[in-house]
C-alpha cells in the first residue's frame, strides 16, 4: 500500500491519489485521522468515536475525586465543566506527547494531573489515547514491508505524538520518505519569483499572480463567477482552495450554468438540532413563552405541523402554559383523530407529543434531576431515530446520536441534580461540532476543490483560492513552565514547541503558490457576512518579499459594475448594462380593480378605527390577510397585564350587584399567581421583574377601585365579557360585532358601557374623547342604546382608578366632547365615504397625516383620525420608512 501523508489532506488534497492514471488501487491521499484509521485497522484496534461531551463529563468526575488544593481549584469551583474541559485539554496534550500518570510528579501541576488520572472512573479514549495505543501496539506487531509512506509536511514540523507513529512504523518495517519540494524556478513570471521567497522582487504585473480584491462577498462572487464563465473550458485546468463556505459563491455560480461547490461550514445553529436544546429550556420554571413558542415554530418538530400551529396561536395569544385556552387546544387535538386513523394510535400519538411541551419543571439554580434530564435527551433520541430510519435523513441521524451523547453524559457526571448552567453547557458542547448544510451538494465539475491551501501537495495548473483572507489559525499556547518542560523531556515526552503548529502552517500556506504551474488567483472580499476581514498572513508575507505586490498585482472587483469589458487573470470578461430602476415613491392613493376590495360583513371596533384612519392598511390587514407571523404576535408586557387584569376581572365580577372591593382585591391577589404562568408567563422572566412587581399590587388595586366606583355609581352588572353582532348597523350588509368588557344599569335602568384600560397614561383616551375619534366609545353606546334611551359609555382607566366620559350624569371625570351618538355618526359617515372610494378602486394611505402631532389640528375630508403609523407593520409598503 502507498500512502501520501499530508498534516491537511483530511479537508480534501489535490491530487487526489498518488498514481498517474485516473484511478488506482491501494494508493491515498491522507490525513492525520485517515492514516490513524489505517493503522489501527491493520492492528484490529478500530473502535467507536466517544463524544467530547462524554469525556468531558467522566473527567469532571475525575477531577472531583482527586479533593481540594489543587492548583485548578479555585476555577473547578467557578465553572466545574469549562475547567473540566480545558483540563482534559491539557491532559490529552500530554498523552499524546507520551506522558503518562506519575511522569513529572514532582512538579505540582503535573502530580495534580497525575493524581486525575488514576482517581474516579475511567475516561473514555480520546484522539490521543487512540494514537498512543496504535504506536504501542506497533511494537511488536507482524511486519509492513508493504507499506510505504510519502511525507508532504516536513517530518520535523509535525506534531510529536504523529512523529513518534512514524517511527514505530518504520521499526514496524514500513518505509518512511520526505517527497521532494518543487522548484519555484520551473515557474516563469512573478508567480515564480515570489515562490522562491526571494527579497525585494521587482514585479512584472504579468497576470500569474492575480489579487481580486472585492469591498464585499456580493461582489467578489459576481466577479469570479464572471470569469469562470467567460472559458468554461480552460476551468478543467482549475484546482481551488476554498476558505469558507460557498453557499454565496454557489448561488452566482449557478446563475452562470455553472457547478456548485456545495461547500457549508459545520454549523450547531441549524434548525432541526435546536429542537435539543429548546427541549431542555421547557423544563425550568418559570416557563419562557418565547422558547415554547420557538419550539412550535421549527420547521421540524416532534409534533406535526398542524399540531404545533394550533399550539402556537394559543401562545401567541396567551404566552403561557395549562390555561383554559392550552387545555382546550390539547382536548381538540386529542379528539381530533385523522380520516382512516386509529382512534387508540392517535391517542398513543397525542401521549408521546405532550412530555416534549409539558416537562416538569424545576428551578434553575436547584437543577433538574439526572433521570429528568436523560429522559429528555433520550426523548429527542428516540424521536430522531425514528425519523432517521423512516426517512433516511442524515442530519436526523445526527440529531439522535447527539441527543443519545448529551444523554450518557449526563449519567456521566454522576450528580443527583444538573442545574440551568451545566445543562447549556453540555448542550453546547454536544452541538459545538455542528453539522454542514444538508441541501449544499456538490455538482460534478471539471475543477478540483480541497477546504485548505495545504492540501495542495502537487502540480496544479491555475489554483484559485476563495476567500483569500486571515482564517484565525494560530499558534498553539504555552501552558508549561520551564521546570515542567524540563522535567518532561527528562521522562521522554517533551510536549511541542508553541511555534511549530505555526511554522507548519506557514508552509501550507506557501503550497498553492510552489505547486500552481500556470497562475494563482487570490480572491478577497474586504467584508464578510457583514464582518471586516484581515489580510491574510501569506499576504503579509508577499508583501514582504515584494513591497509593490499590490500595486503589481490587485484587481478590484467593482470594475465590473462599470465597465463592459474587463480583463484579468488571463480572461476577457463581458458585461452588459442594465437599466437602473427607481424604487416606488411615496403615494397617497393604491389602485385596485373597482369592487375588488369591500368591508367584511361585520367588522369590529378595533378594524373600524384601522380601515377609518387608513384604508390601506385595513386592506393589507383584513382584506388582504397580511399578518406579523406568530414569532412576532407574543404581546408586550404592558399588554400582557392588561389581559391579566381582563381575566381576573372576569371571574371576580359576576351579573348582579357589584362584590365588595375588599373582596375583589383578595380575589385579585390569589388568582394572579395561577393565572401568569397560564397566560401571561413572559411577566415571570428576571427582566420584567419590576413590572410584575409593581403589577402584584396594582392589578388588586385597580380592581378593587372599579367595584368602588360601581358601587358609587349605584350600578349594577349586567354582564362581563359578553358578545353582541348585529348586521346593518353601518350601512346595508354591513354590520358590526364585538366583545364589551362590563355591561351595567344604573338604578334608573339606564345603561352603562364600562371598556376597560390598561395605559400608562390616560392622555390619549382623553384627547379621543374630547375629539370625538374614541371609536370604542361610538360603537359600543350605538349598540346597546334602545330607541328611548342612551347608554352612558366611557372608559376605565385601571392604572389611574378613574372613569373617563363625555356624559356628564353619574360618576367619574366629565370629559368635555362628543357623546356617543355623535361619535357614532361620525364613524357611520366616515365608513360611507371609505367605502365609497374602495368601490372605485381606490385605496388610501394617509400617508399625508404621518407626520402630525397635534391631533386637533386634523384636517381630511373624511378619515376619521390620523393614522397611528408607529404601531403599523406596512410602514415599509405606503413610504413611511
Amino acid at each position: 500500500m502507498q500512502l501520501v501523508f499530508s498534516w491537511f489532506a483530511d479537508a480534501g488534497a489535490w491530487p487526489e491519489h498518488p498514481g498517474t492514471d485516473c484511478a488506482v488501487l491501494d494508493q491515498e491521499v491522507v490525513g492525520p485521522l485517515r492514516l490513524l484509521d489505517h493503522v489501527e485497522t491493520m492492528l484490529g484496534l478500530g473502535r467507536p468515536d466517544i463524544a467530547a461531551v462524554r469525556r468531558i463529563a467522566v473527567h469532571r468526575q475525575k477531577i472531583e475525586a482527586t479533593g481540594p488544593e489543587r492548583f485548578w481549584s479555585k476555577s473547578f469551583a467557578v465553572d466545574p465543566w469549562s475547567t473540566a474541559r480545558e483540563l482534559l485539554r491539557w491532559r490529552d496534550e500530554l498523552i499524546e506527547a507520551g506522558w503518562k500518570a506519575g511522569v513529572g510528579s514532582e512538579r505540582s501541576r503535573l502530580a495534580d494531573l497525575g493524581a486525575a488520572e488514576t482517581s474516579g472512573p475511567v475516561l473514555p479514549l480520546g484522539l490521543a489515547d487512540r494514537l498512543r495505543t496504535a504506536i504501542e501496539g506497533l511494537n511488536g506487531s507482524p511486519p509492513l514491508s508493504t507499506l510505504e509512506i510519502g511525507l508532504v509536511d516536513d517530518r520535523s514540523l509535525l506534531p510529536a505524538g504523529w512523529r513518534s507513529l512514524l517511527c514505530a512504523l518504520e521499526d514496524a518495517g514500513a518505509s518512511v520518505h520526505q517527497m521532494p519540494v518543487p522548484e519555484p524556478e520551473s515557474v516563469a513570471g512573478d508567480l515564480g519569483l515570489l515562490a522562491s521567497g526571494a527579497k525585494n522582487i521587482g514585479l512584472s504585473g504579468d497576470g500569474t499572480l492575480v489579487l481580486l480584491s472585492a469591498d464585499t462577498e456580493i461582489s467578489a462572487v459576481e466577479a469570479l463567477s464572471a470569469w469562470l464563465a467567460a472559458d468554461s473550458e480552460a476551468n478543467r485546468n482549475l484546482t481551488f482552495v476554498l476558505g469558507k463556505d460557498t453557499d454565496l459563491l454557489d448561488h452566482a455560480l449557478a446563475r452562470c450554468g455553472l457547478p456548485r461547490f456545495g461547500v457549508s461550514e459545520p454549523s450547531p445553529h441549524r434548525a432541526l438540532l435546536q429542537v435539543l436544546p429548546l427541549a431542555f429550556s421547557l423544563a425550568w420554571e418559570p416557563p419562557d413563552p418565547n422558547r415554547l413558542l420557538d419550539f412550535l415554530l421549527l420547521p421540524t418538530s416532534p409534533l406535526p405541523h398542524l399540531v404545533a400551529r394550533t399550539l402556537a396561536k394559543v401562545v401567541a395569544k396567551n404566552p403561557g402554559v395549562g390555561g383554559d385556552e392550552w387545555a382546550k387546544a390539547w382536548d381538540e387535538i386529542a379528539t381530533d383523530v385523522p380520516e382512516g386513523a386509529d382512534p387508540v394510535g392517535h391517542a398513543a400519538k397525542v401521549a408521546t407529543w405532550r412530555p416534549f411541551l409539558e416537562p416538569t419543571r424545576h428551578d434553575p439554580k436547584v437543577g433538574i434531576p439526572r433521570l429528568e434530564a436523560r429522559a429528555i435527551a433520550d426523548r429527542v433520541s428516540q424521536w430522531a431515530t425514528k425519523r432517521a430510519t423512516m426517512e433516511d435523513d442524515g442530519l436526523m441521524a445526527t440529531l439522535a446520536v447527539i441527543s443519545a451523547d448529551l444523554s450518557a453524559a449526563v449519567d456521566a457526571t454522576g450528580l443527583d441534580r444538573l442545574d440551568r448552567v451545566l445543562i447549556e453547557r453540555m448542550i453546547e458542547e454536544a452541538l459545538s461540532n455542528g453539522v454542514p448544510d444538508p441541501s449544499a451538494v456538490a455538482e460534478a465539475s471539471p475543477w478540483r476543490a480541497v477546504r485548505h491551501p495545504g492540501g495542495v501537495w502537487g502540480t496544479a495548473g491555475t489554483v484559485v483560492w476563495w476567500n483569500f483572507a486571515d482564517a484565525g489559525e494560530t499558534s498553539a499556547f504555552a501552558r508549561w513552565n520551564e521546570a515542567e518542560l524540563a522535567a518532561l523531556a527528562a521522562a521522554g515526552c517533551p510536549p511541542d514547541d508553541p511555534d511549530l503548529e505555526l511554522r507548519r502552517l506557514a508552509a501550507a500556506w506557501e503550497r498553492p503558490l510552489r505547486h500552481a504551474r500556470d497562475r494563482i488567483l487570490l480572491v478577497r472580499p474586504s467584508v464578510v457576512a457583514g464582518v471586516e476581514t484581515k489580510a491574510h498572513p501569506l499576504w503579509h508575507s508577499l508583501v514582504a518579499r515584494a513591497p509593490d505586490v499590490g500595486d503589481k498585482v490587485t484587481f478590484r472587483a467593482e470594475e465590473f459594475f462599470s465597465s463592459g469589458s474587463v480583463s484579468f487573470a488571463g480572461r476577457a470578461v463581458s458585461r452588459l448594462a442594465t437599466a437602473v430602476a427607481t424604487p416606488p415613491a411615496t403615494r397617497r392613493d393604491w389602485t385596485t380593480r373597482p369592487d375588488a376590495v369591500h368591508p367584511r360583513p361585520t367588522e369590529s371596533a378595533s378594524s373600524l378605527e384601522t380601515m377609518l384612519t387608513c384604508p390601506l392598511r385595513w386592506t393589507l390587514q383584513y382584506a388582504g390577510g397580511l399578518r406579523p407571523g406568530l414569532r412576532q404576535s407574543l404581546p408586550e408586557a404592558g399588554k400582557l397585564l392588561g389581559l391579566i387584569a381582563h381575566r381576573v376581572a372576569e371571574e371576580a365580577f359576576r351579573p348582579g350587584p357589584p362584590p365588595a372591593p375588599e373582596e375583589v382585591e383578595a380575589y385579585a391577589g390569589r388568582r394572579l399567581p395561577e393565572l401568569l404562568p397560564q397566560m401571561a408567563a413572559t411577566l415571570l422572566l428576571p427582566e420584567f421583574a419590576a413590572e410584575l412587581s409593581a403589577a402584584k399590587a396594582a392589578i388588586p388595586s385597580a380592581l378593587g377601585d372599579l367595584a368602588r366606583f360601581l358601587h358609587a355609581d349605584g350600578l349594577t352588572i349586567v354582564g362581563v365579557e359578553t358578545e353582541f353582532s348585529e348586521p346593518d348597523t353601518l350601512s346595508p350588509g354591513f354590520g358590526v360585532s364585538g366583545r364589551i368588557d362590563m355591561r351595567a344599569t344604573t338604578l334608573a335602568g339606564r345603561p352603562v358601557v364600562i371598556d376597560l384600560k390598561w395605559y400608562r397614561t390616560d392622555s390619549y383616551v382623553r384627547r379621543d374623547l374630547k375629539l370625538g375619534t374614541a371609536i370604542q366609545v361610538g360603537v359600543y353606546g350605538r349598540h346597546v342604546s334602545d330607541p328611548s334611551v342612551d347608554a352612558r359609555v366611557g372608559y376605565f382607566m385601571l392604572r389611574q382608578s378613574r372613569f373617563l366620559t363625555t356624559d356628564p350624569g353619574g360618576a367619574g371625570v366629565m370629559v368635555e366632547g362628543p357623546s356617543a351618538k355623535d361619535t357614532w355618526d361620525k364613524v357611520a359617515a366616515s365608513f360611507g365615504a371609505v367605502v365609497a372610494d374602495m368601490g372605485t378602486g381606490r385605496i388610501r394611505s394617509a400617508v399625508e397625516h404621518r407626520r402630525l402631532k397635534d391631533h386637533e389640528k386634523y384636517d381630511d375630508p373624511y378619515l376619521l383620525a390620523p393614522p397611528r403609523c408607529v404601531y403599523c407593520e406596512f410602514a415599509g409598503i405606503c413610504g413611511e420608512e
